[in-house]
């Protein structure tokens, strides 16, 4: 508050720019397809593949397969707004709704076409890689944290058996509004506190070492907080590719409230996700690594880590409790 007071013209500008971003390129990005997604998820939509193929792969039932790919094609958060909606509508149990938001929380193409692509990295198809890096990096999260479901009775949230057709457009905006309304005043909120911070000297802090990286360390110090102006700034890094990629798969505490505000109002409640995003951007980073500076060591990690990933289910299940509780 007191730095409101001393600052309102940098507060006010950084506000004002975040309306801009929020009104020239959130909105008009994710509110569509907000209200596509509700549509079809209301609809009834199932994911082609059976049951036993996502129980398989990533321990959820079959309809966490389509909020997968909600995330992928919608980007932060309508993967969380999807999976949210098929706990309330009864289509999935509460087990899998925790589970699924540990890897159903994704961006959109378009973010990593426009933005980082065709702005930051100067090149559609280095932004195309880290895409596919970040979908390859998802699906390893996603296979971490699988587990094998109890043999018991499973218990699920029984919802309507169906909305009226009439209703379901009117729902859809109406909530596709709030859910907009509340990312962008989010943004807007980091983008000011950014601002306050770097106003008040707290990157100057940096420039005292002369060798550390300090374009960098900004980067990643913004992006942590708000993914937008990390990877705005890391254009100016010599590792642009590879904090893009971290930063993207992280998401950003902007992103995690977000997602937050939309799991909390379905009476969700995953434990594991914030450490599931950090392993995302941990994965992401190191495949791009690998990309941009191919050696011996850095082929044999990622590789390491996706063999890791991919059989430490079957790793823990096999060797019992005590590998998950005491090694994880």
């Amino acid at each position: 508050m007191i730095c409101l007071i001393i600052y309102p013209a940098q507060s006010a500008a950084a506000a004002a720019k975040a309306v801009r971003v929020c009104a020239f390129s959130v909105v008009p990005s994710l509110f569509p397809f907000f209200v596509l997604a509700k549509l079809l998820l209301s609809g009834g939509l199932s994911f082609p593949f059976p049951d036993r193929f996502a129980e398989k792969c990533f321990g959820v039932s079959g309809p966490c397969l389509s909020a997968f790919f909600v995330s992928l094609l919608g980007g932060y958060p309508a993967g969380v707004a999807a999976v949210s909606d098929l706990y309330r509508n009864g289509a999935i149990t509460k087990q899998d709704a925790e589970r699924a938001l540990c890897f159903c929380n994704n961006s959109g193409p378009a973010f990593f076409l426009s933005l980082i692509g065709a702005t930051v990295l100067g090149s559609v198809k280095a932004g195309l890689t880290l895409y596919f890096i970040h979908i390859m990096s998802a699906v390893l999260c996603g296979r971490f944290f699988a587990a094998r479901k109890s043999a018991g009775f499973q218990m699920r949230q029984i919802g309507p058996s169906g909305k009226p057709s009439e209703k379901r457009l009117p729902e859809a905006i109406s909530e596709s509004c709030a859910a907009v309304l509340q990312i962008s005043g989010l943004i807007v909120f980091f983008s000011v506190l950014i601002a306050i911070a770097e106003e008040i000297g707290v990157f100057r802090l940096l420039e005292m070492f002369p060798r550390f990286p300090v374009k960098e360390a900004k980067a990643l110090l913004c992006g942590v907080f708000e993914l937008s102006c990390g990877i705005l700034r890391s254009a100016e890094s010599r590792f642009a590719f590879v904090l893009c990629a971290f930063l993207m798969g992280w998401g950003g505490f902007c992103v995690h409230l977000q997602a937050k505000a939309i799991w909390q109002a379905s009476g969700l409640r995953p434990r594991r996700y914030y450490f599931s995003k950090l392993l995302h951007g941990l994965l992401s980073a190191i495949f791009a690594l690998t990309l941009a500076s191919p050696s011996a060591l850095s082929v044999s990690v990622s590789s390491f880590v996706s063999l890791l990933c991919l059989f430490f289910p079957t790793i823990s299940e096999k060797w019992g409790r005590n590998l998950a509780q005491n090694t994880l």
